[in-house]
Order: structure tokens, then sequence, then C-alpha cells
């Protein structure tokens, strides 16, 4: 009995799990927010728009001057609505004096409060574009203090839309929500309390027919924020989905993937659409109830006022003045009702923001900085370095070696086996778990990042040109000042100088974006001469070579031979060629050294490398008698 109860009970343990499993993905196939969005969700909306206000305390003076200006504005606009009123009792009593004593006060109050309302405007225009500056500058510097881990694990497309949609919403925010929120507020306060005021039986009348449009616009800001996450979040995908297939295109179009990534970009699209339309169903909705709901007041004024004037209860310049005091609380209403999106659109940008700034910096991953900022030699050791991406799957392991000054290390092993890794840690790019790393005798950590990097040369097979002149391409990492002279003496030690002479203004020719007017081998060239100008004194070459055309690569392995002399080198090919010259070879597998020494030592053992070796002389003499070339691994 006990048995066939605890089966029911697992039984119904394990529907209620699949059921929570089902539930869950139906609602990422809805595209709710994460566990992350639900607990920003949850935050109180005061503390959100003050931390909005809070990206703009360097310029609080002129938000605060602005936003004075405007709110004396509003309250001329209260008063001048009761002198309106006196005006018409005046025609009414046929007092001409009077009639034209409050014309005037009507006419200099409006125009006053034009003249603060848009010197206000000016001064809170400027503020904005001040904050939108900074936010963006913080931003980009802040994304320069990041590790690589999070550009690691973040997709590209997040990125970007905190650049961008995150700071315009913000910027929107500060522009005009801001200060129509801010008079909205005041204007409904002031209306309510004139009311009252005016007339103590029949003003609290009106205003509690006017407490049910304040309640059912706030109330529902709920919604809107949340499908403004979710139509957000799905921005940044597609932002992410769109980088990546311009970055792919030429793939898409060679393997014929039209259609696929079409079919994948609908997809997302379709999501992010769906929470657009939620979105804005919710604004249409909210918007013409509010106007319904704010239309009773100025029914009642008119209905039960009038009745009250007619029945010698009231002055008809009361009358006129609740009227006017009505449509001045319609407006505000409906300002509020058409701004929740906007208000909501920056409390997620401003979380969004918030949360980008505050993602750890490279001191959190690597250690403190340190402070050493002496000259680099290039004696580098490795002693039993352990090193894990995640907890569970070791890239190093126990890596030992040691390399003197000027000596020339090649890395070998199968994709995947540590040798990148390996080389990343040189310049202190990613943090290692065990071990210890020495640079002339001193360990890593004690020096100063930003001067280990700068006697560092790096030179990838996936190479960075930037937008702009060959020039500035050349001296982008030049720790000094590099005359023309010295720009073309590198060029001629890297081989770029022939094809410096095929461009047609020289150092001056334009480089479109990612180098697309140069050759893959063109642009090997201009990152290998970029090097050379930083003059390092360490230099890595991951793969530098291994897609270019065999006129570039004889001019790079002859530049290589040439500024390799006295400089600690690194180097990751796929050429035997350039292996054979090294002084040291590191045989990685599994993330572990199995053999080193020279090409003549490890041939010698006939082991790992030696079949590696051999493997690559016989398919190279069939490359050979092909008219082919081979890759060593």
């Amino acid at each position: 009995m006990t048995n066939s109860t605890d089966t029911r009970k697992t039984g119904k343990n394990s529907s209620k799990q699949q059921k929570k499993e089902n539930q869950a993905q139906d609602i990422r196939a809805m595209g709710i927010p994460d566990s992350d969005d639900r607990i920003t969700a949850a935050a109180n909306d005061i503390i959100g728009i003050l931390n909005v206000i809070s990206f703009g305390k360097g310029v609080w003076v002129k938000l605060g001057l602005a936003l004075s200006l405007i709110v004396v504005s509003s309250a001329s606009v209260m008063v001048a609505a009761r002198i309106l009123g006196y005006l018409v009792e005046s025609l009414v009593k046929d007092s001409p004096s009077g009639t034209t004593h409050f014309a005037v006060m009507f006419i200099a109050l409006e125009t006053f409060s034009v003249g603060c309302q848009y010197f206000g405007r000016v001064t809170l225009a400027g503020a904005t574009i001040e904050i939108a500056y900074s936010i963006r500058t913080q931003l980009f510097k802040k994304m320069t203090e990041l590790p690589m881990h999070y550009f690691d694990t973040q997709p590209l497309g997040r990125t970007i839309t905190r650049l961008t949609n995150d700071v315009e919403g913000i910027e929107s925010f500060f522009n005009g929500t801001l200060a129509r929120v801010l008079i909205a507020s005041i204007n409904i306060c002031t209306v309510l309390v004139a009311m009252v005021v005016a007339d103590t039986e029949f003003g609290p009348i009106i205003v509690a027919c006017a407490i049910p449009a304040l309640l059912f616009t706030v109330s529902l800001r709920g919604p809107v924020r949340f499908w403004l996450r979710t139509y957000k979040k799905r921005s940044a995908q597609i932002n992410a989905r769109l980088a990546e297939y311009l970055n792919g295109i030429s793939v898409i179009k060679i393997f014929g993937l039209e259609i696929w990534s079409a079919k994948t970009y609908k997809d997302v699209a379709d999501a992010q659409l769906a929470a657009a339309l939620m979105s804005t169903n919710w604004n249409s909705f909210i918007r013409p109830m509010t106007v319904l709901l704010c239309s009773v007041p100025t029914l009642l004024v008119i209905w039960l006022g009038g009745t009250r004037v007619l029945e010698g209860a009231m002055e008809l310049g009361l009358l006129v003045a609740f009227v006017r005091y009505s449509e001045r609380f319609v407006s505000p209403v409906r300002t509020l009702a058409q701004e929740i999106q906007n208000i909501q659109e920056a409390l997620v940008s401003s979380e969004r923001v918030r949360k980008m700034l505050q993602e750890p910096d490279e001191a959190v991953f690597l250690g403190p900085d340190g402070h050493d900022i002496s000259n680099i030699k290039g004696h580098i050791t490795f002693d039993r370095v352990k090193m894990f991406y995640r907890e569970d799957q070791p890239v190093l392991e126990e890596v030992s070696f040691d390399v003197k000054p000027g000596m020339m290390v090649g890395l070998v092993g199968a994709t995947g086996s540590g040798k990148t890794t390996t080389v990343n840690l040189v310049p202190r790019l990613y943090s290692f778990q065990e071990g210890s790393i020495l640079i002339d005798g001193k360990k890593i950590e004690s020096y100063n990042r930003t001067r280990l990097r700068n006697a560092i040369g790096y030179v990838s097979q996936d190479v960075v040109v930037f937008t702009g002149t060959m020039r500035e391409n050349l001296v982008a990492a030049a720790t000094q000042t590099l005359s023309d002279a010295d720009i073309l003496a590198a060029c001629r030690d890297s081989g770029l100088i022939d094809i410096l002479s095929t461009l047609p203004n020289g150092l001056d020719s334009i480089l479109l974006e990612n180098g697309e007017n140069l050759s893959m081998g063109e642009r090997q060239l201009v990152a290998f001469t970029r090097m050379l100008l930083k003059n390092p004194g360490i230099m890595i070459l991951d793969e530098a070579t291994a897609n270019i055309d065999e006129r570039c690569e004889a001019l790079i392995q002859k530049a290589v031979a040439r500024v390799m002399a006295g400089r600690t080198s690194f180097v990751i090919a796929h050429r035997l060629s350039t292996i054979i010259q090294c002084d040291l070879i590191l045989v990685f597998q599994n993330g572990r050294i199995v053999e080193q020494g020279t090409h003549s030592e490890l041939m010698t053992k006939d082991g790992y490398y030696a079949s590696l070796a051999s493997h690559q002389i016989k398919k190279s003499a069939q490359s050979a008698a092909d008219g082919t070339n081979t890759l060593f691994f």
C-alpha cells in the first residue's frame, strides 16, 4: 500500500515537474523575459525614475533651472485660468476698466508662461545632450575595461543595443518625458487643489470624479513595462543575429544559405513583432480609455455647474474657471497616459545601461593591476600552469616551459589543444587558476597590464583593419609619435612597401571597413607592419599566415626572419616550413605539452610530433605533384 502511494506521489511529482517545464517552454516561446528581467520588473517605479535621473548628476544645476522655468510656466497658466474667470465676470457686470485690467493681466501671464517655457526647454535640451554624451562616453570607457570573458559570453548585438537604443531611450526621457511628466503632475495637483479652494462643495465632487482616470492610468503601467522589456530583449537578439549574418554574408552566399538565414532571421523578427504589437495594443487601449474617463469631470462641470449658475448658487465666472480647470486636468492626465510607454522605456533602458556599467572589470577576473613598468626583455617561464574556462572543463593542465630572450617558439597541435589559450595568457587577457607565469623572473601579476601589453605585438589570423587612411591604421598602436620616414622604413621591413606602391594615394589611401579593399594577405601585412611600428619586445603570431596567398606569404616569411631577431617570439603556424625554423617547439595535446624541443630533437624521438610532421611531408609531396599547397594540421 505504501509503495503504491509512493508511486502515485512520484508520478504526481513527475507530472508537476513536466507541467512546469512545459509552462517554462510556453513562456519562453511567448517572449517573456528571463528571471533577471523579472527581478528588475519588481523594482519600484520611483526608485527606477531616480536611477534614471541619477545619470544627469553632472548637469543637475541646468536640469534644476530648466525644470524650475517649466514649473513657473505651468503655474502662470493656472493663474491665467483664474484671471480668465474674473474677466468673464467683469464682462457680465459691464465693467470696462476691470475688463481691460484682467485682459492685460491674462495676456501678460500667458506671454510670461511662453517665455519661461521656451528658455526652460532650451536649457533642458542642452542638459540632455550633455547627459547622452556622458552616458555614451561612460559606456565606451566601460567597454574598454571589461575582460575578454565578457565578450566571449555576451552577444555583439546586446552590447550594440546598450550603446545605441538604450542610450537613446534615456536621452528621450530627459529631452521631453521628464518635463512633460513633471508639468502634468504639477498641473494635476494644482487643478485639484484649485477646484477645492474655489468651491468647497462643488470642487470635491469634481475631484472625486477625476480620481478614477488617474488610478486607471497608473495601474496599467505594469503590462506596458513588461512588453517593453520583452521588445527590448527581442531587439537585442535581432541585432545580434543581424550582425552575425552580415559578418558571415560571404559564407551564406557560398553555401546557398539564403533561405535558411532568412527563415531564422524571420523567427527572431516575428518574436520582436509580437512584442511590439502587444505593447502597441496596450497603449491603444489605455489612451482612448483615459480620454473617456477624463471627459467625465468636464461633463459634470458643465452639467452640475450650469445648473448651479441657473439656480444662482454659482457665479458664471467661477463656472468658466472650473471649465478651464477641467480642460487643464484632461490634458495632463492624457499626457501621463501617453508618457507611460516613454517612462517605462526609460526605466528599462536605465536598468540595462546600469547593469552594463556594473559589470565587473578586468581587475575582478585578473586580480589587481601591477605597478612594475620596467622594460621587458622577454624571458618567459610557465610553471605548471592550469586554467579553466569552466570549472569542470580544464583548458590547460600542468603547462610548463622556459623561453629565453630572443628565442622563436613554435606551438603545434590539433585545434582546441590549448595553443591560443597559452599565448593569450602572456598579455594577461585571461586569468589562470594554478601555477605561475614569470616574465624576466617576475610574476606576471606584478606588471602593469597596459605596460605589459604595450611590450607585446600580436598578429592573428583574423586581422582588424579600421575605416580610415593607411597611415592611421599603421600608427594606431604606436606608443610614440612617428614620421612618414619611420612608417615607410617599417613598411620596407615588412614588405608592405610593395603593396603601398600600388595604392593610389600611398599612406593617405582610404581603407574600407575590415579592409574590404585589401586582400587577406595585404591585411596581414598591414597588421604585421603595425606591430613593427609598436616595436614590441615579445611577438605573438597566431596562425598569421594560414589563409594568405603565396606572394604575401613570401613577403611575410622574409619579414618574420628579419624582425624576430633579438625578440622573443611565439608562432602558431600550420606550415611545417614555419615551425622548422623555431628554436623551441611546444607540442600540445588535450591541454598538455606532450613534447618539446627543436625540430630535429622531436623527429629523433619518433613521437607525436614526428608522426604529424611525417604525415605533413607526405602530403606536401603529393601536393607538390598536384600543384597545390597543404597546411600542417
